[in-house]
């Protein structure tokens, strides 16, 4: 098989000739149909994650399966399915046992398999969601690792209907949220630093675009405040003044890795009765949940698409600050 293979971290990835793969128990092979591309593959090219080369990146994968190792049950030779960041945990711990292996301290992601920028990939078969039939491979890709996120975040935002909802950063992750929210029925107020974007904006399902300016909370409190904040940003500052823009019983969600410490007033926090909530990929619920809306065609990731052989220069663009909003590579 054909693969994008990280031999050293700051360099050029290696486009070159793998053996193909074999499943082995509780595994599947898929033949690649698309990989997106994610901030957090920039992070793994500067070595910032607990993964050693030489390796092959790629955790927003797309295919078909075309083998089922041993003991396979519930997916079949044919399927197209995407693969999560957590495959599988040790089937041990508390978290385990309770479901919730995003959790488990030994849970195995494609760090140890191999990733999906390749014509083929090896996945824990535990970590496969079946893709609508219909929806491009694609657009499906992106849905993996932040549609996954965003929609989990909305969902641990624990919304109410007629709940005002604000989406901070209107990026990668945050142009679906608010497509998300918008789908929800609720009232969307989208915060971003840049004018000129307005009108993109709205067209994503924003009622309201509200310019952030040098205190994203204040401009908010000016728009008459809101239930929940969904924040994508990478800015600590942002998030914290981002919250004042809270009502009361309010919840600001981050789903960014950003620059600091986020630094919220006590008084702020308490008298409103306010809540910060982290928040990452959860419960599988909310994969098939993000994978439905799009099917129904309520959530379309913007992509950029581009052949593997362009892998390099697609990571610079996404370094610069140029893809809008996702990018995905097809092997072929």
């Amino acid at each position: 098989m054909r693969a994008a293979v990280i031999k050293e971290f700051n360099a050029p990835w290696a486009l070159q000739d793998m053996p193909d793969p074999t499943p082995g128990p509780g595994e599947v092979l898929i033949r690649i149909e698309a990989s997106g591309m994610c901030g957090t593959d920039v992070h793994v090219h500067h070595g910032y994650l607990p993964c050693k080369p030489p390796l092959v990146a790629g955790h927003e994968p797309v295919g078909r399966i075309e083998e089922l190792g041993a003991g396979v049950r519930g997916l079949r030779v044919g399927d197209r399915v995407g693969v999560s960041w957590v495959q599988k945990g040790c089937g041990r711990c508390r978290a385990c046992q309770t479901g919730r292996e995003l959790y488990c301290p030994e849970q195995q992601s494609w760090m140890q398999s191999g990733g999906g920028n390749a014509e083929l990939m090896v996945a824990g078969a535990d970590g496969c969601t079946l893709v609508p039939e219909g929806l491009d491979p694609a657009l499906a890709a992106p849905l993996f690792c932040a549609g996954f996120t965003v929609m989990s975040g909305y969902r641990n935002a624990e919304p109410r209907p007629g709940d005002r909802v604000a989406v901070l950063g209107i990026g990668g992750l945050g142009h679906l949220a608010v497509q998300i929210a918008h789908a929800m029925g609720h009232e969307v107020l989208a915060v971003t630093g840049s004018p000129g974007k307005a009108d993109e904006i709205r067209a994503l399902g924003a009622d309201e675009v509200v310019i952030a300016g040098d205190d994203p909370g204040k401009a908010l409190l000016e728009a008459g405040g809101v239930n929940v904040i969904l924040s994508t940003t990478n800015s600590a500052r942002q998030v914290g003044q981002a919250f004042e823009g809270l009502l009361p019983e309010g919840r600001l969600v981050n789903m960014g890795v950003v620059d600091g410490p986020i630094q919220i007033a006590a008084f702020s926090l308490m008298m409103g009765q306010r809540k910060l909530v982290g928040s990452t990929q959860n419960r599988r619920a909310d994969m098939v949940e993000i994978l439905e809306l799009a099917a129904a065609g309520k959530v379309v990731p913007q992509i950029e698409r581009y052949p593997l052989s362009e892998v390099n220069a697609v990571r610079e663009r996404l370094v610069e600050g140029k893809v809008r909003f996702r990018a995905v590579m097809t092997p072929n």
